[in-house]
């Protein structure tokens, strides 16, 4: 069985990863892949590496496909993601790694500006997607509405 894993740099802010989970949700509801995991290089949580090991954990995954969630095939494709796997393959022998292009040449982003840009407003809802990281607390120190009042969990008055 091949294992997609959708595969970014990840946030300090809390809920930054709310998009990547919805469009994994998305993802597993298609069903072309039986698995669909993230795993994020850096701050957020599960790491690649404890996607991996999990994912290895499951004998009928043989093949784990990485989508690197990027629109350029910058330095966290080209490098950090080839370091970050290289150990992975040494630890398990018995699957096979691949690494999809980064989504950003994808064409059919283009429908998906398209409707973007149909939903425009006006600079006082920017805001938004900060403010509901707050529903997504983890109550770390790291993250940058910590102890302020948009922080349920660190101090602040939610």
């Amino acid at each position: 069985m091949t294992a997609l894993v959708l595969f970014s740099h990840g946030s300090l802010l809390c809920g930054a990863g709310e998009a990547l989970e919805a469009h994994a949700t998305r993802l597993r509801e298609i069903g072309q892949f039986e698995r669909v995991e993230i795993g994020y290089l850096n701050y957020s949580e599960p790491s690649l590496a404890t996607t991996v090991e999990a994912l290895a954990g499951d004998t009928s995954v043989t093949e784990i496909q990485i989508l690197p969630y990027f629109l350029a095939p910058g330095y966290f494709v080209k490098r950090a993601l080839p370091a970050a796997l290289e150990p992975l393959k040494n630890q398990f022998p018995r699957l096979s790694f691949t690494v999809a292009p980064a989504i950003g040449f994808d064409t059919r982003l283009a429908d998906a500006l398209l409707d973007a840009a149909e939903g425009a407003r006006e600079s006082d809802a920017w805001r938004e997607p900060l403010e509901r990281a707050s529903s997504s607390c983890r109550g770390v120190d790291t993250c940058p509405l910590f102890a302020t009042p948009a922080c349920p969990k660190g101090g602040g008055a939610a």
